[in-house]
């Protein structure tokens, strides 16, 4: 088995996935958490985000025609992140960019891209992605990832493999209700958890040696456990509406609804900020043990109208990744003792990257940007992973004016951001992704 600077704690795979007791390649920091406690959260901009206009304050010109923020931070920001919480020195310190992350395919289109982004693997490779990765890998737990949006791509991609451990969709934060309803309709006899429970260890043999085979939508992941999990979704505080507490800050203070909304920007009724909403029941989510979930957006795809368009959306993501590092970093995860934002890992995901470079504004003529295969402007995103026990303040790679890395700039790949996520929860990720990949751990943590 080839060498690497890891080295994973054994005895996290054993309490988090007995299924997983193989040997894991040596490193020379070990991983940030304990795989029993840890999760990640997954902001998934449908539709192709240009990210380095989201998040890339070290790009001006041409790349980034919105200007930077850089006084008093540790990581330059892109200036339409100002007011999001990010752009303070206390939340700032714990971002990490990644500015020269490319699609492996180099793809310009939508479908591809995003099935790159989620797993890692091109579409006719036909593997999972991050969620089910992590629902298989922490399958003892009792609460299983979920995907919340209106949109299908993530939750397929996330059953590419096998339903067996494809994540939960919830199509609107509002609907927890509706989730747990269905979780308790889905029991089965005792007889046929038997014959499931059968099915479900072959196709995991079947997943570590990575076969491909049929499908079967027979075996939803949480069947077995509905009723437990149904409980799990009980907690008031998952009804983002309801003023209800759950947990506590590091001073002893409940961790309130109310004062949530306000973070997050989110109504009373549950309105507002549509991806606020998003984030605030992904840290109640969080907060109960759930591995893994994707926030799912509405479309990127502004091939017009970006110049008006992109700074709001940016700025919503924005405030939803600062609300989660602001609460996170001071509630206390009361199974570790570490903060919640050291035991989750916070990353974006989206189609490619896409720009207009060399147009002197940066912009179509139509006030908006395009994408095709094998340019340098679509290819090559900035994206940001926090959390997780990295110490943050770390940009890697540098883009030129013409979206093209710098010279000299070392240049890495989308999927390295996934092998960090798994790395840094303590799963092996050289068993789901190529031998090549390696995570970045070392360079976020040199």
């Amino acid at each position: 088995m080839r060498p690497t600077r890891r080295r994973v704690l054994q005895w996290a795979s054993a309490i988090a996935a007995p299924t997983l007791l193989l040997p894991r390649r040596a490193s020379a920091a070990p991983s940030a958490l304990a795989g029993n406690t840890g999760g990640a959260i997954f902001f998934v901009l449908n539709g192709g985000a240009r990210t380095q206009c989201v998040f890339n304050g070290q790009a001006t010109t041409g790349v980034n025609p919105f200007g930077a923020l850089t006084t008093g931070l540790r990581v330059p920001i892109s200036a339409v992140l100002q007011g999001t919480g990010l752009d303070t020195p206390a939340l700032n310190q714990h971002l990490n960019l990644v500015a020269t992350a490319q699609h492996h395919n180099r793809t310009g289109n939508h479908d591809t891209g995003r099935i790159v982004a989620c797993t890692g693997w091109q579409p006719q490779e036909q593997k999972a992605g991050a969620l089910t990765v992590l629902n298989y890998a922490f399958a003892t737990r009792s609460i299983p990832c979920v995907n919340i949006g209106n949109d299908t791509p993530t939750t397929v991609i996330g059953a590419e493999i096998s339903s067996t451990f494809a994540p939960i969709k919830i199509s609107s934060p509002l609907n927890v209700d509706d989730l747990k309803k269905s979780l308790v309709d889905t029991r089965v006899s005792p007889a046929e958890l038997q014959r499931l429970d059968a099915l479900r260890f072959a196709l995991q043999d079947r997943y570590l040696r990575e076969t491909r085979y049929p499908d079967p939508r027979d075996i939803p992941f949480f069947q077995r456990k509905a009723g437990d999990v149904a409980q799990q979704f009980n907690a008031a505080a998952l009804d983002i509406r309801a003023n209800a507490s759950l947990g506590r800050y590091a001073d002893g203070t409940d961790v309130g609804n109310a004062g949530l909304r306000t973070t997050f920007g989110v109504t009373a009724t549950g309105g507002g900020s549509a991806m606020g909403a998003r984030a605030m029941l992904a840290l109640r989510l969080r907060q109960l043990g759930c591995a893994g979930i994707t926030l799912s957006s509405d479309n990127w795809d502004l091939h017009s109208g970006e110049l008006d368009v992109l700074p709001a959306k940016a700025a919503d993501v924005g405030k939803a990744i600062g609300g989660l590092v602001d609460h996170m970093s001071r509630i206390v995860d009361p199974i570790s003792g570490k903060t919640l934002l050291q035991t989750t890992v916070i990353t974006v995901m989206t189609d490619f990257n896409r720009g207009n470079w060399s147009v002197a504004t940066g912009f179509n003529g139509n006030d908006g940007s395009d994408h095709s295969t094998n340019e340098d402007k679509t290819c090559f995103q900035c994206i940001p992973i926090i959390g997780g026990g990295l110490p943050g303040g770390r940009v890697l790679g540098e883009v030129q004016t013409n979206g093209s890395p710098a010279t000299g700039s070392k240049q890495y790949e989308t999927r390295q951001v996934i092998a960090t996520v798994l790395d840094l929860l303590g799963v092996p990720s050289e068993h789901f992704l190529p031998p090549t990949v390696e995570p970045l751990t070392a360079e976020l943590t040199a």
